[in-house]
């Protein structure tokens, strides 16, 4: 009788089932205005040009996990800088490189993405770092040439919900060290903040759908000995509960302390010294059923620092939306900012106001291949969307 011989047992992986094909998601904003744009310098100086700064293009998947009764996802984008216009310096920024676990109660994110405290309350200017000296904290490690280093972040960040309307997230950071001042890839920033959020699509009927507040350390500077430190708070107040012609008010407090800065040598140094900002906007919504609404906001703010003299900032944006379609809106805005005169020599080269006229088109899209998962993270959730679709 013959003998018979058997191959050894190799370890098999795990197969992926074919069938729950990962959920994708591709999402975008394209913004170009046509600029007029005016200083207040010596005889004044005038410039015309475009600017599609704030235009982005993001990626995503998500997938539903057989062990941990949850969802993990990813995200990579990137966007559009001042600096795009000219063709010099930087193009494009990695603003979105995440991976992201998601519960029921819990939330754990590891990447670059939105800065925790930089939509507290997101105001309807055109882009999002307009005005962003007044209406953002801001990071002070920046050397102020590249205004989304208040915006983003590289981030850790773990977030407790309750019935998925209370937030408490607690979070450790590199801020964007353009300026230099600590490690390139250090621990440089850690806070906690809360938020509370409306129940979805009834935002219309709540008179506060949401507010927030939080504290952050930042654990590196150049003026203080022990580091920096903010406090925020703001929120968005309906005026009156109509679905079709809404009045809301968005205020917004943010006090920085901690800094020994009695004078200004940089941009940076401004971004540091202790102040306290405010902002608020009046915003009015039409949202006719069965027809394209439009928008009109006011937005003002302004800034005080404690320490420094001649060094107040003011800034007002009255904007106008007019949805056209499916995600296509007409966009025109007057937007001006005053700086006192040891704040315009640190940031914007002496010149005490600025004031700039745009008009153009802002499209937004969202696109979900294989639909079958509801992630509370929307790609684009911390992008404008101004009238809704």
């Amino acid at each position: 009788m013959g003998s018979s011989f058997a191959n050894q047992a190799q370890p098999v992986p795990v197969p992926e089932d074919q069938s729950l094909s990962p959920q994708v998601n591709i999402s975008g904003v394209g913004a170009a205005t046509f600029n007029v744009a005016h200083s207040l310098a010596s005889g004044g100086k005038t410039q015309a040009g475009m600017n599609f700064s704030d235009s982005a293009l993001v990626v995503g998947a998500a997938q539903r996990l057989s062990t941990l009764s949850g969802i993990g996802s990813m995200g990579l984008g990137l966007l559009t800088l001042d600096d795009t216009v000219s063709g010099k310096a930087s193009q494009l920024f990695l603003h979105q490189a995440f991976v992201d676990f998601q519960a029921e109660r819990f939330e754990a994110l590891i990447g670059r993405s939105d800065n925790p405290t930089a939509h507290v309350v997101d105001f309807p200017t055109i882009r999002g770092d307009d005005l962003v000296t007044l209406t953002n904290p801001l990071d002070p490690y920046s050397n102020g040439k590249n205004s989304e280093e208040n915006r983003y972040s590289n981030v850790t960040s773990v977030t407790l919900n309750q019935g998925l309307q209370t937030f408490e997230n607690f979070h450790a950071q590199h801020l964007i060290d353009s300026a230099g001042i600590g490690t390139e890839q250090g621990i440089n920033s850690f806070g906690a903040s809360f938020e509370y959020l409306g129940v979805p699509g009834m935002e219309p009927f709540s008179r506060v759908p949401s507010f927030g507040f939080g504290y952050e350390h930042f654990t590196t500077n150049s003026g203080g000995k022990s580091g920096l430190n903010q406090i925020y708070l703001g929120g968005v107040v309906n005026l009156n509960t109509s679905v079709t012609n809404r009045w809301d008010l968005r205020f917004q407090d943010v006090v920085g302390f901690g800094s020994g800065l009695w004078a200004f040598q940089s941009v940076t140094d401004s971004y540091q010294a202790d102040s306290n900002s405010l902002a608020a906007s009046l915003r009015y919504l039409s949202s006719p059923f069965g027809s394209p609404g439009y928008q009109l906001a006011l937005t003002a703010a302004g800034k005080n620092y404690f320490k420094v003299d001649r060094s107040r900032s003011y800034g007002a944006a009255l904007t106008g939306v007019k949805r056209l379609g499916q995600g296509f809106d007409l966009v025109a805005q007057y937007m001006g900012q005053y700086r006192d005169r040891a704040l315009a020599v640190a940031q914007s080269s002496g010149i005490a106001y600025e004031q700039t006229f745009e008009v153009g088109f802002v499209f937004n899209f969202d696109t979900t291949l294989n639909l079958h998962l509801s992630p509370r993270r929307s790609i684009l959730n911390q992008q404008h969307q101004y009238v809704p679709n």
